[in-house]
This record gives structure tokens, C-alpha cells and sequence, in this order.
């Protein structure tokens, strides 16, 4: 929380907005399209500051070292060194100084959006800055639009917290930051409400639409005013911008080529699914080596680096190059990095026309195995990126590598490989976040090629469901299923969205452990409760039920022999003002119970009341 006369003066001015709005005609509502203009601009700023980082550090470890003599000459073993020190650095400050959590972090705002808790930390921008920029700028497979999410989140929990936003409305500014980071960071202010309509709120209604869009906008228009100061850009392009001669060289899709797009659809989805479960079998391993965990990161960048040589060495030198790709279109090995220059290639026709089949094929094949390795030993170790520029690195190599091989047939010779890699991008990315809407927007908006649209839409959907068919959770939750968090719809779904503090509870009968069982008895029957909380000098030692009470009467000649540590049930968990009527849902009947004893976040062991099913049900009768 920050400080409380911030968090005063803003409260102040989030009524005095609130009173001007409803003068003006305007809803309660109305001050989060305020913050939502705020939440554009802060995010933005950030979104350059973080993308200028990256650059910086990227620079000055790949850009300016000589490609022949160093990095590709008998300094290649910088490349080893490279990843390794700045998976050691991320590590060391993420362990160490800023004690983050390592990951790309969208699993985590989307665990906050279905929990409606919303109170990430603002130093988790600041965090998520540094951290994943060294690992992104040193070399470490990943993209930045992961932590541009969470960066923009933490920057929207921030201002709900200074003007003291009411708890149920969190969620919504968490959205409006999500998609600020993402138009921001992209240039893709439709994909960005898009995404965080799909994916992060999962809620497509014109109360959350509103403000996430205007969010959306905002940080476009500050992201390309900044770049227009800093870099004297007319016009900040989208990421993959396309010449207009090059758009005007693409076909639209005909029938002839509908199936061929049905099958890039399959296999894009297939690769989806190896991305998403080789993401968590990778976890998994790292968790499971005797190895520090601060220097895992490490550990997952030498073995990048080690997969960048020999990549090198069977590509490039042994066709008498320096490396495969150029490199000024690219400096980094392929897939180090986010890859965005190796995937402007793949959508550049001469690539296809200029280059051998054979030689071309492999090399592009290969790109997708070392994309989904290095991926994996990027984020499985604990380094701080994203998930979606892999995805789309992943898409235009399998898309390109289809493309490819249908034109070598000589059934579809007027085949355009570059368009299969356009189409591949959006269709790998649908599957992988099981949002195909969201792909297909990003894609259009990243590529600003209208002509993709037909197959991309088709690509994309086939994609999706039978990525769904294989697997049926994404990459995001399955990350949440396995921190307990059910996702989707439902009753269970929307109890997520409500916690205890927001339900009515019902005061608490107290008796100490050493109180005689006869005690009990009269007390329940001149107060007319069913349970009772056993407390042992003040802390919470569990509960004696109207069952176990029942039970005791069958045997009342031991009555006046038991005392309430003989009865009582300590196995009865005690639950918090913050969880979520879920959570509580499932150990009210885990346990068999009807109440269950509720304390404070900051004093665990202190009782203030009991939670029932029939207040929790209540409480969802009125709509959460």
C-alpha cells in the first residue's frame, strides 16, 4: 500500500472526480475511465523505458562487437558467456534485491483478475524492467510482452491503491493496464484489447470494454509521441511493418489453398501444444536439480549458449558464413532474443527466391526445435521474459517451413512461403493462449496486412481447437491449475472473483482447550449456536461442530470427564478475510463442515468470526 497521506489525498480526489462526473450526468463508474487515462500514460512510459533498455543492453553486448572476429570468430565462446552472465545477473537480482518472482509473469495478473486481489506491488514495474531486460538484452530466448503486462499491471494496481479504488473494480484497472503495456510495447492497440478481453478479464461487456479501450488508446498515442521526441520518428511502425510493395505482392486466399491452410493449422497447433508442455516438463526439471535456484538461470543461459554455437558452427560456418541469418538483420544467433529481425526476414519473398530449397528447409526447420529448446531453457530456469514473441518466432518458422515444403511438391507452385510464416505467427499464438481472437487482431495489427486476414482466421481457429483437442489446458492455466486456481466459468469461477471480507459473518463462540465439556454444552444450548472455536492463550487450536457435540451425547456418563481438548478438531483450517469463497467453498466440504473460523491476514491466529455455507451461498445469490 502506498504511503497513507498519498493514499488520503488520493481517496480525496478520487471523490471530488466522482462528484464532477455525476454533475456532468456520469455514472459512479466514471472515474475509472480517469484512471484509465492515467494507467495509458504511466504504462507507456514505462513500455519505452523498457524497450530502450533492452536496445541498450543488446547494443552493447551483440551490436558492437565485431561479427567476425568476435562473436563469430574465435570469440564465438562469448556466446556461452553472454546468456550465462546475464541469467547469473537476473538471478542474483531477483533473488537477492528484489526478491520477484521468476516467470513471465502474466500468470500472475491473471491469478489476481480471477481472485478480484489486484494488489501487486508498484515496484514490480521497476522490478520486471531490470530483470527482463538483462535477460532478453543478454541473449535469453523470450519476449518482452509477458513482463510488459505485468509491468503494466503492478502500474494499475499502483493507482487503484493511491485513490483507494474500491476492491470489486481492481480487476477492471488491471485490464486497462494489461492492454496499455501490450498497445504500447506492440504498437497494437486493437490486439491489446483484444488480449486482455480474451485472455486476462475473459469478459467481453461494455463496462470492462470501455475503459480497457480508452487505456489501449492512450498508451498508443504516448508511446508514439515519445518515440517521435526521443527518436525524431514521423511515425512509430508497427513491429513487422511491411512496404507497401511488399503487401502489394501478396495474394488472397482462394480455394486452391484453403486445405493447405487447414493442415498449417494442425501443425501449428500441434507445436503449440510441445511449446506448452515442454514449458512445465522444463520447470519441472530445473525444480528438481541440486542446484541453487539463483543460479539456475545461469545454468538455463549456458546451455542456450551452448545450443548458439553449435547452431553457428553447423549453419553458418559450414556454408562458409559467419552466421545463417545476416548480421545486420540480426545480430544474436536466430533464436536468442526476442528474434523479431529473424522473423522479418522469414516474411521477406527474396529470402525464398534467393536461397537453395534444400539448405533453406533445414535451416528453418531446425529454427523451430532450437526456438522451443532455448525457450525452455530461458523461462524453465527461472529467467524473467515473455511467452508471445516465441510464439510468433515459432509460428513464422513453422509457417515458412510448410510453405516450403507444399511449393517443393510443384502442386502449389505459386505458393508465397512469406505468407504461410504471416499466417503461422497468429495461428501459434491463438493455440498457445487458446485465444484465437486475440492472435488474429495481434497479428493484423503487428503486420498491418490486410490480405492475411482470410487464412489467418482460418489458420487460427483450426489451430486453437486442436491444440484444445491434444491439451486442453493453455499455457497460462495450466500454470494456474497447478497453483489451484480454478479457470473458467461457472459457479466456481465467479466465487473466485469474491472473497471473505465481502461476505456477512457470523460472531464467534469462544472456549479455551482446557474448558470442561459440560461448559460447552451449556453454553451452545444458552446461546443457541452450533460450533464453537477452541482457542489455546489466545491462537486458534479448532472447532467442535454440532456433529461432534451430538456425538459426545450418546456417551453422556462421560460428559463430566472430557474437556474440550478431547473433542476438538484441529484439523479445521482457519481462513482469511482475503481468500476467495472458492477456496473456502472447498474446505467447507473437504472437512465436512458448516462454518469455518475466519482471522485477519496480519493476525492469522486471531478468530473474528465465522464463515458459513449459507452466508457464502447467499452471498452468491446476490451476484458476485
Amino acid at each position: 500500500m502506498p504511503y497513507r497521506g498519498v493514499s488520503v489525498v488520493g481517496e480525496r480526489l478520487r471523490v471530488l472526480f466522482t462528484r464532477l462526473f455525476a454533475r456532468m450526468g456520469l455514472g459512479d463508474n466514471a472515474f475509472l475511465l480517469f484512471a484509465a487515462v492515467l494507467i495509458g500514460v504511466v504504462t507507456a512510459a514505462a513500455a519505452v523505458a523498457f524497450h530502450e533498455l533492452i536496445t541498450w543492453i543488446r547494443e552493447r553486448l551483440y551490436d558492437r562487437l565485431d561479427p567476425h572476429v568476435g562473436l563469430y570468430g574465435r570469440g564465438i565462446w562469448l556466446l556461452i558467456v553472454l546468456p550465462t552472465a546475464g541469467g547469473f545477473l537476473g538471478g542474483v537480482i531477483a533473488r537477492y534485491i528484489v526478491r520477484a518472482r521468476e516467470g513471465h509473469g502474466i500468470v500472475d495478473v491473471l491469478e489476481m483478475v480471477l481472485r478480484s486481489r489486484g494488489s501487486l506491488r508498484p515496484m514490480v514495474a521497476i522490478e520486471k524492467i531490470v530483470t527482463s531486460a538483462i535477460t532478453i538484452g543478454s541473449g535469453g530466448s523470450a519476449g518482452a510482452e509477458g513482463p510488459i503486462v505485468q509491468i503494466g499491471a503492478s502500474i494499475a494496481s499502483g493507482v487503484g491503491q493511491v485513490f483507494r479504488v474500491v476492491r470489486p473494480a481492481m480487476p477492471l484497472l488491471i485490464g486497462c493496464g494489461s492492454a496499455a503495456g501490450i498497445s504500447a510495447i506492440f504498437n497494437s492497440p486493437i490486439g491489446g484489447v483484444l488480449f486482455t478481453l480474451e485472455v486476462i478479464l475473459q469478459d467481453f461487456s461494455i463496462r470492462t470494454f470501455t475503459p480497457v479501450v480508452l487505456a489501449s488508446v492512450i498508451a498508443n498515442i504516448t508511446t508514439q509521441a515519445i518515440f517521435r521526441r526521443i527518436h525524431h520518428e514521423v511515425e512509430y511502425q508497427a513491429i513487422f511493418a511491411l512496404p507497401n510493395w511488399v503487401r502489394e505482392r501478396h495474394h488472397a486466399m482462394g480455394w486452391d489453398q484453403a486445405a493447405n491452410f487447414i493442415v498449417l493449422g494442425l501443425i501449428c497447433g500441434a507445436v503449440a501444444v510441445a511449446l506448452t508442455r515442454l514449458m512445465y516438463y522444463s520447470e519441472g526439471a530445473f525444480a528438481r536439480l541440486r542446484f541453487a535456484k539463483v543460479l539456475r538461470p545461469a545454468l538455463g543461459g549456458a546451455m542456450l549458449g551452448v545450443l548458439g554455437v553449435g547452431y553457428v558452427m553447423s549453419f553458418g560456418w559450414s556454408r562458409g558464413l559467419a552466421k545463417p541469418f545476416a548480421f545486420v538483420d540480426y545480430p544474436m544467433p536466430a533464436f536468442f532474443g526476442d528474434g523479431y529481425g529473424v522473423i522479418r526476414k522469414l516474411l521477406e519473398a527474396d529470402l525464398y527466391s534467393a536461397s537453395a530449397v534444400g539448405p533453406l528447409l533445414a535451416l528453418v526447420a531446425s529454427l523451430i526445435v532450437l526456438k522451443v529448446v532455448g525457450t525452455c531453457l530461458t523461462l524453465g530456469s527461472g529467467g524473467s521474459g515473455g511467452i508471445i514473441a516465441p510464439c510468433l518466432f515459432l509460428g513464422a518458422a513453422t509457417g515458412a517451413t510448410v510453405g516450403i515444403l507444399l511449393r517443393s511438391t510443384g502442386l502449389f507452385p505459386q505458393i508465397q512461403p512469406e505468407i504461410y510464416a504471416l499466417v503461422g505467427m497468429g495461428a501459434v499464438l491463438g493455440a498457445v493462449v487458446h485465444a484465437p481472437l486475440a492472435g488474429i487482431l495481434i497479428l493484423f495489427d503487428v503486420t498491418r496486412d490486410d490480405k492475411v486476414m482470410l487464412p489467418a482466421m482460418l489458420a487460427t481457429i483450426t489451430a486453437t481447437g486442436f491444440a484444445r483437442l491434444l491439451f486442453r489446458d493453455s499455457i497460462y492455466t495450466l500454470a494456474l491449475r497447478r497453483r489451484g486456481v480454478h479457470v473458467g466459468g461457472g459457479v466456481i469461477g465467479q466465487l473466485q472473483r469474491v472473497t471473505v471480507e465481502q461476505v456477512d459473518l457470523e460472531p464467534a463462540t469462544l472456549v479455551d482447550m482446557g474448558d470442561a465439556l459440560q461448559r460447552v454444552m451449556d453454553t451452545v444450548a444458552d446461546k443457541g449456536v452450533n460450533d464453537v472455536v477452541a482457542i489455546d492463550e489466545g491462537e486458534y487450536a479448532g472447532m467442535i461442530t454440532a456433529g461432534d457435540l451430538q456425538t459426545a451425547l450418546w456417551q453422556r456418563e462421560a460428559i463430566p470427564l472430557l474437556t474440550v481438548a478431547d473433542l476438538v478438531r484441529s484439523d479445521v483450517p482457519i481462513v482469511r478475510t482475503t481468500d476467495d469463497l472458492a477456496s473456502v467453498l472447498d474446505a467447507l466440504s473437504r472437512h465436512d463442515v458448516m462454518r469455518l473460523p475466519v482471522c485477519l491476514p496480519h493476525a492469522p491466529g486471531k478468530v473474528i468470526g465465522l464463515i458459513s455455507r449459507v452466508a457464502l451461498l447467499r452471498r452468491y445469490q446476490r451476484g458476485v
